[in-house]
């Protein structure tokens, strides 16, 4: 009997926790601070009692208190995200994107967790397509600094080169344009090799940054465990809104690049739709400034949008 009703209350703490997680992660500014509080002690309740694995599994995205809820120190998610969070927090060697120490801070941003560095693995893709179907229809209320973080868990020792994970990157992107519930925007080509493509899933286009401990000199791209960064590109229409804040953002930026990587700046960093650029080769950078390939014409066409 005892088996029974543990069974049971496991799977309905669950649902709860997913209902949970999904209303907890949306900061609407109408609901009361005191009803966010008692909803987020609520959620760390039942993260405690019915444990994380069910988070990692379904591709639930986390909040920082969640994360630190679900995740005790000393496992390996706790062990990513402390490593994400001290690269973004480190005073002395500042990171040189400001805007994400910045959505760190404010908690627009929302976590995910794979449990291995493939990014071809079709578990990690359906994980990361279902984590960026939850998240887009909360993104806008989250802040204008939000983006979705993935952290793999870190390998004891790597293998792989920058080149080896220059392809899993884009096979990951590939994988996930097949599991696109929506159609690709008409407003964006599919040609890759185009100064106006980007990546898009879910109706929406995105800059997409991944780091990997395979990078050894350009340190903004190395994390100990692969780590990708997923915006929705509309933040930059907040953030830059004006010529001259576009203008003082990129100065600060590349100032900080400067004292932050050992190598000069890619050349491959334009602005989106400038003659020549290719968004593309901005995503994945390598140790060295030469363009890395990218093994694709086009994503491939959705399989789950009937033709």
């Amino acid at each position: 009997m005892f088996d029974i009703y543990t069974l049971a209350a496991q799977l309905v703490g669950g649902v709860i926790l997913i209902l949970l997680a999904n209303a907890a992660s949306i900061k609407s500014r109408g609901v009361p601070k005191t009803f966010q509080g008692l909803l987020s002690s609520l959620i760390d309740f039942i993260q405690a009692v019915f444990g994380s694995k069910q988070n990692d599994q379904q591709g639930i995205p986390l909040t920082r208190a969640q994360v630190t809820a679900a995740f005790p120190e000393g496992t390996w998610q706790r062990n990513a995200y402390e490593d994400y969070k001290a690269v973004l927090l480190d005073e002395e060697l500042v990171f040189p994107c400001v805007y994400a120490t910045k959505g760190f801070k404010s908690d627009d941003q929302l976590y995910l967790f794979i449990d291995s560095d493939d990014l071809s693995d079709t578990r990690h893709i359906r994980t990361i397509a279902k984590g960026l179907s939850i998240y887009l229809p909360q993104a806008r209320q989250l802040g204008p600094n939000t983006s979705l973080v993935l952290l793999a868990k870190q390998n004891e020792v790597n293998s792989r080169t920058v080149e080896e994970y220059n392809t899993l990157f884009w096979e990951l992107l590939n994988g996930l344009a097949k599991l696109d519930e929506k159609p690709w925007p008409s407003d964006t080509p599919r040609d890759i090799d185009t100064d106006r493509w980007c990546f898009c899933f879910g109706g929406e286009q995105f800059f997409t940054v991944i780091q990997t401990p395979a990078h050894q000199v350009r340190r903004t791209r190395y994390a100990p465990g692969v780590t990708m960064v997923m915006q929705p590109k509309w933040i930059f229409d907040i953030l830059f809104s004006t010529d001259a804040k576009r203008a003082g953002a990129l100065a600060k930026v590349r100032a900080l690049l400067a004292k932050y990587d050992p190598i000069p700046l890619s050349p491959e960093m334009k602005n989106y739709g400038d003659e020549g650029s290719r968004e593309s080769k901005q995503y994945y950078l390598l140790d060295e400034n030469v363009p890395a390939p990218c093994p694709y014409e086009r994503l491939s066409d959705s399989e789950v949008i009937a033709p």
